[in-house]
């Protein structure tokens, strides 16, 4: 994994303003996955990614925690470079929910936790209130003390989205990223999301018709970007997709 470079900075508290420029990155030679990407993001905005398999929409995202660095290009927040910050002072403003999400065998409280250890029980219930995990933990005998079994599987995998959600809310991060969220981006979602910049990559369309934009990605390149009505009049390749899963 990426480590700081020694004259690396603390990037301080961001707003969440977010930029691609020209962003070109491939896991083998000559075969790029992302192919000088442009993008920009205004703080507070609700931006979906999209697009079919391959066509580079998680690698992207995945930049943003320097999981991976561009072959060229640069990826800045609030103006800074991020190759020129420090790995923690990054990451710790950024909550990430992958597709898949480990959860303890622990109790639920535990479990949302385990997002800052120094969180306190108020912040911890309302990290649980903002993700929407509350209406379900109401319905247990045990709440909150709920152990949630191995791996979470005591759960639904929309509960144990939703945890995942709350976990990664506890530290109030400014940037909330999710990727291949499928629990529908409701009005519990948008709680979460209120006052943040959301990146939400998703495979199920019809999750995210109310994304304030949706960038449509393909063969590494922005195809299309819009709102949902507005790529839907484009008649183009978000159209396309979102009518074949509407078939499904």
């Amino acid at each position: 994994p990426e480590t700081s470079s020694p004259d690396a900075i603390k990037l301080p508290p961001v707003k969440g303003k977010i930029e691609f420029e020209n962003v070109s990155f491939a896991y083998e030679e000559d075969k790029p996955v992302l192919d000088k990407v442009n993008l920009k993001i205004k703080p507070g905005e609700f931006v979906a990614i999209v697009g079919t398999n391959g066509s580079g929409k998680s690698t992207l995202v995945n930049m943003l925690e320097r999981f991976y660095a561009p072959d060229s290009g640069k990826i800045k927040i609030d103006g800074y470079d991020i190759s020129k910050v420090t790995l923690d002072s990054l990451r710790s403003q950024i909550g990430i929910v992958f597709q898949e999400s480990i959860l303890f065998r622990d109790t639920i409280y535990e479990n949302v936790r385990y997002g800052n250890l120094n969180a306190s029980d108020a912040e911890i219930k309302e990290a649980i209130t903002m993700s929407g995990a509350d209406e379900f933990i109401a319905k247990f005998p045990e709440g909150l003390n709920t152990n949630v079994g191995e791996r979470g599987s005591a759960l639904s995998g929309g509960q144990r989205q939703r945890l995942a959600v709350a976990r990664a809310l506890v530290h109030n991060p400014h940037i909330l990223i999710l990727d291949e969220y499928t629990s529908g981006l409701d009005a519990n979602a948008d709680r979460s999301m209120k006052g943040r910049t959301c990146l939400v990559i998703a495979h199920r369309l019809a999750t995210i018709r109310h994304a304030d934009r949706i960038v449509v990605m393909n063969a590494g390149k922005i195809a299309e970007e819009g709102s949902h009505s507005e790529l839907m009049a484009k008649n183009g390749l978000y159209r396309q997709i979102f009518e074949t899963q509407a078939v499904v």
